[in-house]
């Protein structure tokens, strides 16, 4: 196996193993076992359970910004990928709840990924600036709007109004109205 498909396959195994026993009750040793390799192995990779910690989740945060580019790039118009993105993003929290539960009974987690998710977001709030740019030069969107604002309000929506749902509500995406929101967003709140 190459150097770098068993990197891959230990930060797969370490995914497996932070999620079932937390940060602090992860040992190498787990990770070794998932991923069946030595203990010794897992340190010719990783030089501590923090360093695999922080690139299992900088692993996962790029396969999560590959996946938004792909959604941002499903269907014609500008509101279908926001649609689209919305739903991915909704899903993403549902599936990944584990995390934001373990991130409040973890100092140290809580710490971590709250710097990694802000900066995550930052990431998927550039790409989204991207579409909303050809949103605008395809005549779908207003000329003056500010893509920064723009990415901003979309970001915030999709995470208070999605999140909130799904975090302290429980609902399922599929119950979520993502129609009803991006008509909110794209046709505002003004009056005037």
């Amino acid at each position: 196996m190459a150097r770098e498909e068993k990197k891959t396959v230990i930060l797969q195994a370490a995914s497996r193993v932070f999620y079932v026993k937390g940060f602090e009750g992860t040992k190498i040793d787990d990770v070794a076992k998932e991923a069946g390799i030595g203990k010794g192995t897992v340190y010719e990779y990783f030089a501590s359970k923090q360093q695999l910690f922080e690139e299992t989740v900088a692993f996962h945060r790029n396969l999560h910004l590959s996946q938004i580019k792909r959604t941002l790039e499903e269907g014609r118009t500008f509101r279908e990928k926001f649609i689209a993105m919305a739903k991915y993003q909704t899903e993403t929290v549902k599936k990944h709840l584990y995390v934001f539960n373990a991130m409040t009974c973890s100092r140290i987690m809580a710490r971590e990924m709250g710097a990694l998710i802000l900066e995550q977001n930052i990431r998927v709030g550039e790409i989204l600036k991207e579409r909303l740019i050809d949103a605008v030069k395809n005549g779908e969107l207003r000329s003056d709007i500010d893509p920064d604002i723009a990415a901003a309000v979309i970001m915030g929506t999709v995470n208070q109004y999605c999140g909130k749902k799904v975090v302290f509500f429980n609902i399922e995406p599929e119950d979520v109205d993502f129609e009803k929101m991006a008509d909110t967003v794209l046709k505002g709140i003004g009056a005037f």
